[in-house]
């Protein structure tokens, strides 16, 4: 199993999208981690992958190799990942605030 780790971002490699799961679009570029300052994590390939949806989590199917960079020039943290083909679960990392007593979405 192969498990991209990238910022709060994390692919985990599964066996099949689920049965109900809807497909959501086709693209060749698609936001994986989303940034309220415009660094978002973003998927890219040379041909179209599809985005799957079901209960709240989202599912690709990459065909091809894809590259998953972080949109913030100079960082050094997120390099770029090459994304083998395969199937992935995309995973957005929480963390408990016991301030907030809630848990939040990590944000980088």
């Amino acid at each position: 199993m192969n498990i991209i780790r990238h910022g709060e971002v994390i692919l985990k490699q599964i066996d099949k999208i689920p049965n109900k799961a809807t497909e959501l679009e086709q693209t060749k570029s698609y936001i994986a981690g989303h940034s309220e300052s415009g660094h978002h994590h973003v998927l890219t390939a040379t041909q179209d992958f599809r985005v799957f949806e079901m209960d709240g989590k989202t599912y690709l199917d990459i065909p091809l190799e894809a590259k998953l960079t972080h949109q913030k020039s100079g960082d050094e943290t997120h390099g770029t990942q090459v994304i083998t083909p395969g199937i992935y679960e995309r995973i957005i990392k929480h963390s408990y605030s016991y301030a907030e007593k809630v848990m939040r979405r990590v944000q980088d």
